[in-house]
């Protein structure tokens, strides 16, 4: 059997990235100090990163908004 490297993929949303390793996409969060769940979608690494971002005291930069 062949080993496919894992490649890095580069996301349209800002502190999430993706691994593909020659059969599955999988997307991570990248910020510091916090361990590297993986996510199906590109967009639920997005939401993830927006709420650490929140838990931080920071504006999200994704795809959740402010309310008022």
């Amino acid at each position: 059997m062949t080993k496919h490297p894992q490649r890095y993929i580069k996301s349209q949303y800002k502190y999430v990235s993706g691994i593909y390793n020659g059969y599955t996409t999988k997307w991570y969060i990248r910020f510091s100090n916090v361990s590297r769940d993986l996510f199906d979608t590109e967009r639920e690494a997005a939401i993830a990163a927006d709420k650490k971002l929140i838990e931080r005291g920071f504006e999200p930069v994704n795809i959740l908004k402010r309310l008022g």
